[in-house]
């Protein structure tokens, strides 16, 4: 039964990352597009591009997390199934009636304007009879002939019956066809970083390096609804050049044209919502309940988000620390000017309630404020975010004793 169980997991979880591994790969076919080409996804393979020359390639994607003992992707095997499979599928494809492809001589045609390339991250090596034959075969050392003999020397050292049946959907072709096929097939082996493809090709577009994650993320994000949403609707996942480029352009421009980029986060908040000082000094003025979990989360995200991007804008090089020591001086006579105003004289207020509807006055006043960073300005939840940040320290309050009260 454990046996069994890490079998099916181990299945379960190369299903899963195949179909992500087949995502990726197209995602990263849709950034390298040029003009005139098309791309799609589960349409005519797992992926095919359609050139400006009107030739189309058809890709089969095939991926495994099995590791060798350097854990590395295994090589891709002689017999492999995956190997097999694919070729069987497109010799298939080629004869197809369906298609109109029943004669040799409609098969031919077809394949003058079709090649075929085999993706996986399982690698090539020398020991692969299969692929030592057919680089043979196109470097002209050895002839047709000579491959097919091969392929039937290898159909006899396997007692699988599937095997020798993908093999058979080879071995059926016409001699013609089959050379014609194999010249227009290809390898791509050892892909296996396909994520950091995809950034690296968005950074060929001129996309700063510390904003590369950000198109990704967009990108990636958008592409999957707009897939799902496709799909559903009975439609075909695929884009021209100019499709791609009129739907996701806006999210390359985005990262281009500002200053620099508000990443809203989820961050981890802290286990008592209400031990933060800014969160005392709002309940202590009935700005907000104590009990009010929903509010204080939100205003708490705001904080933290304010804080993690500040952070992270000065480690990307897109500010300095001089940059937020004047937002902070900005934030704090924003704060004083308002301050004053609520305590005239700065005397204390004549009793509790007026006090706390002058501190309550105080942080209404301050949640309008846009608050300036290095000569861009802020949006109301970043600037709201920013005041939440200087009152927790504090060096910022809303009554007039605030200083004795939360130091």
């Amino acid at each position: 039964m454990n046996e069994r169980s890490r079998v099916d997991k181990t299945s379960a979880e190369d299903k899963s990352i195949g179909f992500d591994y087949q995502y990726y790969y197209f995602l990263n076919e849709l950034l390298s597009l040029k003009s005139g080409q098309t791309a799609s996804y589960e349409v005519l393979d797992d992926v095919h591009i359609e050139r400006a020359d009107g030739k189309t390639l058809l890709v089969q994607l095939k991926h495994t997390v099995q590791k060798n003992a350097q854990g590395d992707p295994i090589n891709l095997a002689k017999l492999d199934p995956d190997l097999w499979k694919s070729i069987s599928n497109w010799c298939k494809v080629i004869v197809d009636p369906a298609d109109g492809r029943s004669s040799v001589a409609d098969q031919l045609v077809f394949l003058k304007n079709t090649s075929f390339l085999l993706v996986s991250n399982k690698s090539g090596n020398t020991r692969n009879s299969v692929l030592s034959s057919i680089d043979e075969f196109w470097n002209g050392t050895k002839s047709h002939v000579g491959f097919i003999s091969d392929i039937r020397a290898l159909k006899t050292k396997t007692k699988d019956e599937t095997i020798k049946g993908y093999i058979d959907d080879l071995l059926n072709l016409d001699p013609g066809v089959s050379e014609a096929f194999l010249r227009n097939l290809s390898f791509g082996l050892g892909l296996d970083e396909i994520i950091t493809r995809c950034k690296a090709s968005i950074l060929e577009k001129q996309i700063h390096p510390t904003r590369v994650d950000d198109v990704f993320q967009a990108v990636d994000s958008k592409l999957r609804e707009n897939s799902f949403a496709t799909v559903k609707a009975g439609g075909k996942i695929s884009f021209s050049f100019e499709q791609f480029n009129l739907e996701y352009r806006r999210d390359f421009d985005k990262v281009r044209s500002e200053g620099f980029v508000i990443r809203n986060r989820n961050p981890a908040l802290p286990a008592n919502l209400s031990d933060q000082t800014f969160i005392k000094q709002l309940v202590d003025i009935d700005d907000i309940a104590a009990d009010d979990v929903e509010i204080l989360t939100k205003f708490t995200t705001l904080r933290l988000n304010f804080r993690d991007n500040v952070e992270q804008w000065i480690q990307d090089g897109d500010i300095t620390q001089s940059d937020v020591d004047d937002l902070e001086q900005e934030a704090d006579t924003y704060w004083e000017n308002t301050f004053t105003s609520s305590y005239p004289r700065r005397q204390p207020p004549p009793d509790e309630a007026a006090g706390g509807a002058a501190a309550r006055g105080i942080v209404q006043e301050l949640r309008k404020v846009k608050l300036p960073l290095a000569s861009q300005e802020l949006p109301i939840r970043m600037s709201n975010g920013g005041f939440y940040e200087l009152s927790d320290r504090p060096v910022m309050g809303w009554l007039h004793n605030w200083k004795d009260r939360y130091n």
